[in-house]
């Protein structure tokens, strides 16, 4: 009797591969439409993933497919700020980024400045104790000298 071969692990591999890459690509195509047919709404997860024709999130939560995760996030974030911008607010917002990008380059330099600056004065500290106790050495000495 020949025995009969039940698959290989190369091929549940490859078959593990080839579902992730249907899947991706799935989601990426819902992605792609919802933002041809609702470019100004707000997208739920599941209706990427259902809308993918899948049957669960897994696919969505899986770490190879956190580019679509964060492009849905991405869309709900611009659409919830240009809710609460407005048309105006959003040529303010760019002006407002470059500016606390700025401030925060300023904040790290002064958080630098700070540190150069504790340190400088943790060393003259020393020296003073130092120099103190030099002081007290000597002066003792002086004294013993003297008597």
């Amino acid at each position: 009797m020949k025995v009969k071969q039940r698959g290989s692990h190369q091929g549940l591999l490859k078959n593990r591969e080839e579902t992730k890459r249907q899947n991706t690509e799935a989601l990426w195509r819902q992605v792609i439409r919802l933002r041809k047919e609702k470019p100004s709404s707000l997208w739920s997860f599941k209706e990427v993933w259902s809308g993918a024709g899948l049957k669960s999130n897994v696919a969505l939560d899986s770490p190879w497919n956190a580019h679509v995760k964060e492009a849905i996030e991405d869309h709900n974030r611009s659409v919830r700020g240009e809710a609460d911008l407005g048309p105006e607010g959003q040529s303010q917002r760019k002006t407002l980024r470059i500016t606390n990008k700025a401030l925060r380059q300023e904040i790290e330099k002064l958080k630098s400045d700070i540190d150069k600056s504790l340190s400088q004065i943790a060393i003259w500290e020393s020296e003073t104790i130092f120099y103190q106790r030099e002081n007290a050495r000597l002066r003792n000495k002086i004294e013993r000298l003297k008597n």
